[in-house]
């Protein structure tokens, strides 16, 4: 047994909620409250013990010997860094290791950044990670994989604490379910990782990871009000357009286990006509103790919703209003998402454990021209076992399945069965060359169509170069089955209608990339990647063969995608002032036509300058103007760059936030033709407690 306290290096405080991680085992633990951790179930041997935090430098303690049935207390201190560097991640490889040791790009933003930015949802953090882009409200795309479908279909790949949470009958995401006063980070890794998550990870996955519960009771609320203000000439209502939300959490010990609750509410008129919306939202969760020897977990996520719903503007004079025929259409929504994690052994040199988990949607159009309704089951389960047979070599195999029922009057009642195994390879070559092997094959069936086979390869392999520089390179296929509102859609849909297509099969990708990343004195960090990816059988709306203006989802493109992403964090002045900076270029090609694809902008940056760490900043996001589009083409099409500002302030336990976002109140069109972006707004956030 390894026990111990991980303590900051200046003060001698211990440290809670640190990670240790014991290298060559699939052995992960948190501190306790007073920095304490216990490793239990050792076998004799020589390890070395990994033990990061945020704000601190990682450290590791080589060559510690246990002896059998030994018992071996250790102190590590931890030095503070103004930034977080080289982060423990377990989404690239569904292993703990550091992000710049990683076979793919893995990007990592902390629970601290989000909440310094003054944002109400992950999705609005997440535009400043290097790689992503969002191609209107929730329109997720790493890379230049995902494009617009207005949110059916997502090629990105969304877990709450590795669990699946896109829909079950349109597999699309939903940042707005995601409460953000328990969170730790998320981890975004860019490209095809079908071979390790499967379906819908064609460009890459999003893990929202919460964090670990500890003991000392804590509660968190949060409080924040809106305010547009629009350009005059694009004024459209005489009442006041703004938002309102609050949220409350609490968090304890229940005898062994760890315990915490929310509640929330969101409203708003919407700064748009019919772009109003009323949302309720809790979560539990519940886990073991950081250092228990069968680890587990459960949460249960519950959501309520009515929404307006915005789909074109009603004119360019007016771009605020919607046409007369869609004033007051909108939808309510019921969500749950539940699951949980159980560890029945993590040893040395085995670790086993199942993740359950099963979603639920409903969604009911009110609109003048349909009244769709639907509700989908989806339950599904992951199995994994990792085997480290060797100091230097570690094995994991497993299976996922799912199955989806979904009931609606416009999808009809089609049941999905998605099942998998897979299997990966990490080896450690020598002391500074690691190189991983994985495949995965997939079968997705409906009741009313023939099953079809993905595979999805992927080799990788990160070579540390000196003390603080490593290159990376991988190669790997995705595979993405068809959702069933792609598939079996009949309805009329914004004036369209739309017919089923019963001979929809599944995408498919192959995507590499070369990149380095490089870390100087703690000060400077720089992540660099160039990347190719190649889709087949892309899913799109299209004409249906024989019906005039009648259309349906097919395979209709194959397309290309090559650039570069960097992303740049710099520490200016200690503690005053830094830096974050990310560019990301795109060359795309329809490889059928030639043309670029759609709504994709071949320049994109973002950058912040923080000020007292992160609480106060000045933030921008410029993208040059989108090169194709599916409707409209004539319509103007420019650059667009939006600059917010923000200033935060502690008193006592309270953080006080002020934001302005889109100061210089542009007028822009938000990626999708006709669809307006949103005005200047002010925003006024109290946070206890956090």
């Amino acid at each position: 047994m390894l026990t111990g306290t991980i303590r900051d290096a200046s003060s001698g405080t211990p440290l809670a909620r640190a990670t240790l991680l014991l290298r060559g085992t699939p052995l992960t633990v948190t501190t306790d409250d007073a920095g304490r951790f216990t490793i239990r179930a050792l076998t004799a041997g020589r390890y070395t013990l990994l033990a990061t935090a945020v704000g601190y430098a990682s450290d590791s303690l080589t060559g510690l010997v246990l002896g059998d049935g030994e018992r071996r207390e250790v102190v590590l201190p931890l030095t503070p860094v103004a930034m977080m560097l080289d982060e423990l991640v377990v989404t690239a490889g569904r292993t703990a290791e550091r992000s710049g040791e990683a076979v793919a790009s893995v990007a990592t933003l902390p629970a601290r950044a989000m909440t310094n930015r003054n944002v109400a949802t992950v999705d609005r953090a997440l535009a400043f990670v290097p790689g992503v882009t969002f191609n209107g409200e929730e329109q997720l795309d790493i890379r230049g994989s995902a494009g617009m479908a207005r949110g059916i279909g997502s090629r990105v790949l969304l877990l709450l604490d590795g669990h699946p949470i896109l829909t079950g009958d349109g597999a699309e995401l939903d940042f707005r379910n995601i409460p953000m006063l328990d969170l730790d980070r998320a981890e975004v890794v860019k490209g095809a990782y079908s071979a390790v998550y499967g379906s819908n990870a064609l460009g890459g996955v999003v893990n929202i990871v919460t964090a670990p519960i500890t003991a000392t009771p804590q509660t968190v609320v949060r409080v924040h009000g809106d305010a547009y203000d629009f350009q005059p000439e694009y004024a459209w209502s005489g009442e006041r357009q703004g938002s309102f939300g609050l949220g409350m959490q609490h968090s304890r010990a229940l005898g062994s286990v760890g315990a915490r609750a929310f509640v929330g509410y969101e409203g708003s008129n919407g700064f748009a006509e019919n772009g109003e919306y009323s949302r309720w939202l809790g979560r539990v969760k519940l886990g073991s103790t950081p250092s228990a020897p069968q680890p587990w977990d459960a949460y249960a996520v519950v959501s309520r919703e009515r929404a307006g719903e915005a789909f074109i503007w009603r004119s360019a004079d007016e771009p605020y209003r919607v046409p007369e025929t869609a004033v007051g259409n909108y939808t309510e929504g019921f969500k749950v998402w539940t699951g949980g994690s159980v560890t029945p052994f993590a040893q040395t040199t085995s670790l086993l454990r199942l993740s359950p988990y099963v979603n639920v949607n409903s969604l009911e159009n009110h609109f003048q021209d349909n009244d769709d309704r639907h509700t989908a089951v989806k339950p599904g389960l992951l199995a994994e076992f990792a085997w480290y047979g060797a100091p230097q070599h570690a094995v994991r195999v497993g299976v996922d399945g799912a199955g989806t029922w979904v009931t609606s009057n416009y999808i009809g009642d089609p049941k999905l069965l998605d099942a998998a195994a897979f299997a990966q390879d990490e080896v450690q070559l020598t002391s500074g060359l690691k190189a991983t092997l994985g495949f995965r094959v997939d079968h997705h069936r409906t009741n009313l169509t023939e099953g079809e086979w993905g595979w999805s390869p992927k080799v990788g392999a990160a070579l540390r170069v000196a003390s603080a520089a490593t290159v990376r390179a991988s190669i790997g296929g995705g595979y993405r089955a068809p959702s069933a509102i792609e598939q079996f859609v009949s309805s009329q849909q914004f004036g369209f209608q739309v017919v089923p297509n019963l001979a929809l099969t599944g995408e498919r990708a192959w995507s590499g990339e070369v990149g380095t990343t490089m870390t100087l004195a703690h000060r400077l960090r720089l992540d660099a990647a160039g990347f190719a990816s190649y889709y087949a059988d892309l899913i799109s709306p299209a004409p249906a063969p024989g019906q005039p203006f009648v259309f349906q989802f097919q395979n209709v493109a194959r397309a290309r995608v090559t650039g570069a992403d960097i992303g740049l964090t710099a520490q200016l002045v200690s503690r005053l002032l830094d830096l974050e900076a990310s560019y990301l270029f795109l060359d795309t090609e329809d490889r059928d036509t030639g043309d670029p694809l759609p709504y994709r902008s071949r320049h994109n940056f973002t950058g912040s300058l923080q000020l007292l760490q992160g609480l106060a900043g000045v933030d921008v996001r410029y993208r040059s103007r989108v090169e194709n589009v599916l409707a409209f083409p004539l319509d103007n099409r420019s650059a667009t760059m939006v600059l917010d500002l923000r200033l935060g302030y502690r008193v006592l336990n309270v953080l006080w936030q002020a934001k302005v976002a889109n100061l210089f109140n542009r007028f822009y069109v938000d990626v999708q033709e006709r669809n307006p972006g949103a005005p200047r707004s002010f925003t006024l956030t109290a946070v206890y407690g956090l």
